[in-house]
């Protein structure tokens, strides 16, 4: 437990990334509202939780895995991820990878002071938050990511208070709702198409050939899989190529080699896609992984590599 941290987000604007807090905010109940675009992958996300807030982050794109109660969550585009108040959440030491994503905390210590809601408003929001079962919940009409953008762009131009918190209350009472609807909201033919992307990764995959597979135009193939799954399906191609080769790589394999079978055209833009999304280049991930393994002579050819600087 001495790990885990209460962590409290602090006041913070730049060009990616804007978290506001109560005292710009000005919305009882609260604590944090903000947006981050991550462009690049980034460390992941250490065990810690939110005091007495229920933490929401809504993925707009890409996706992001949690880990809670010994689980991983995969949060994709349009779905949001509940972080129950005092619940130990991470990554479970998995870089963050390119997302965007909007989130909110929400204090619950007073039930009584809610979002200008009235006193009786307020508890039965609170107690209908508690009844939530689920830790994923997505919607397909876009509706959660309307109001919680809403909400957000008034708070940072300072603008009605009311009115945020309105639509703060639409997107509350939305994932209330939604958490009810227990169906499975993936496309069978969006579906199948994922299927089949895990079963030839190491393929060279074109759109085109995807969408005739879901007998789809290739506009409206990659107009309803970023619907679907949150994210462009070049962008899902290329991490499910890089979570296969940082497996090769364990395994011993050069990284040329790994290249080559994940049909990427040359080492170079496959050290460049790889670092993108895992922090370190291949080079760099093989000799960190092999380190403490039984593959010695890949140990050392990986070892002079680095020390020759050959950053493949």
């Amino acid at each position: 437990m001495a790990n885990i941290v209460n962590w409290k987000d602090e006041y913070h604007v730049s060009g990616d990334r804007i978290v506001l807090t109560n005292s710009e905010a000005q919305i009882p109940g609260i604590r944090i509202i903000a947006r981050h675009k991550i462009k690049n992958a980034m460390l992941p996300l250490l065990p810690h939780y939110h005091e007495g807030a229920y933490e929401f982050t809504l993925i707009t794109e890409g996706k992001m895995s949690f880990y809670t109660n010994k689980r991983e969550y995969t949060v994709s585009g349009n779905c949001v991820f509940v972080s129950f108040p005092d619940e130990v959440h991470s990554t479970n030491n998995t870089p963050i990878t390119l997302n965007q994503q909007y989130w909110i905390q929400l204090d619950v210590t007073d039930n009584k002071n809610i979002l200008f809601l009235s006193e009786e408003a307020s508890a039965n929001l609170v107690a209908d938050l508690s009844k939530i079962d689920r830790r994923l919940i997505q919607t397909d009409d876009g509706e959660l990511r309307h109001a919680l953008k809403k909400a957000f762009d008034i708070c940072c131009a300072n603008g009605n208070r009311r009115q945020a918190a309105a639509y703060i209350h639409i997107f509350l009472e939305t994932l209330i709702a939604a958490s009810l609807n227990k169906q499975d909201n993936v496309c069978a033919d969006i579906d199948n198409a994922l299927s089949y992307l895990e079963e030839h990764i190491e393929e060279d995959l074109q759109l085109a050939d995807l969408a005739d597979f879901c007998h789809l135009s290739t506009s409206r193939f990659k107009q309803k899989f970023r619907r679907v799954v949150g994210t462009a399906p070049r962008h899902y191609i290329n991490e499910k190529k890089i979570t296969r080769a940082k497996k090769l790589l364990k395994e011993g394999k050069s990284v040329t080699d790994v290249a080559m079978q994940l049909n990427f055209n040359n080492s170079s833009y496959f050290a460049t896609v790889f670092k993108k999304y895992a922090l370190l280049t291949p080079t760099q991930y093989a000799y960190k992984h092999l380190l403490g393994g039984e593959v010695d002579k890949e140990k050392e050819n990986v070892k002079r590599a680095i020390n020759l600087g050959r950053d493949n």
